[in-house]
């Protein structure tokens, strides 16, 4: 991993501290909330994030998903998109995606996939994820999308109403996300050709290799 960087502010640290003293959470520091069966990596994002973006709760199986969303109103959930031994198809997180995001008080969520996992990313991201991180993460990166994330989370305000049978929209991202999912978008329906994905884009072969780089795919 990276060294970790982007430290919060003093005022927003003590915030932060005393939440997690309180066991409550400040409407300017809304939780985060972390499924991921891996308690090794359940622990490495708490260590990070709690102190430099908000207090985190990590949550192992999907079961306790839910009642965890309605007794915290996180503003942001970090979904793996696997559970259980040999199941790489994210069929699960998916429709886990699809289920968070239709219900009230929803929060953002970043999808957590295995490393360059493009296609999975992508289908997450054309659901209404907000955003990705891969596995191993990049810390600065990591702590970055989880503070956008809050930042849309809007704390305080219930987002509006959603029907059963309307899909969520996703909610808007910076001009670096958009570009990030764009070129992910490119490589994934050019099944990973790297000239074709430029081509699509209208970037030469090394223009795309930089932004690959510049996006940590």
């Amino acid at each position: 991993m990276a060294p970790e960087g982007c430290p919060l502010s003093d005022r927003a640290l003590a915030r932060a501290s005393r939440a997690s003293e309180d066991g409550a959470v400040t409407p300017e520091l809304r939780p985060i909330v972390l499924l991921d069966d891996d308690p090794d990596v359940g622990l490495a994002a708490q260590l990070l994030l709690q102190r430099r973006v908000a207090p985190v709760t990590v949550l192992q199986r999907p079961a306790e998903l839910f009642a965890a969303l309605d007794r915290l109103r996180p503003g942001v959930l970090l979904l793996d998109l696997n559970f259980g031994p040999g199941r790489t198809d994210g069929a699960q997180g998916l429709r886990l995606l699809a289920e968070v995001l239709a219900s009230a008080h929803a929060p953002a969520v970043v999808v957590m996939t295995a490393y360059a996992d493009i296609d999975l990313a992508v289908q997450a991201l054309k659901r209404g994820a907000f955003d990705f991180v891969t596995k191993p993460w990049d810390n600065v990166r990591l702590v970055a999308t989880c503070h956008e994330a809050l930042a849309r989370a809007q704390p305080g305000a219930a987002p509006p109403a959603m029907s059963a049978t309307e899909p969520p929209t996703e909610a808007p991202r910076s001009l670096a996300a958009q570009e990030r999912a764009a070129v992910l978008a490119a490589v994934s329906e050019a099944q990973g050709n790297l000239s074709e994905a430029a081509r699509s884009l209208g970037l030469s072969r090394a223009a795309l290799y930089r932004r690959l780089d510049k996006h940590g795919l």
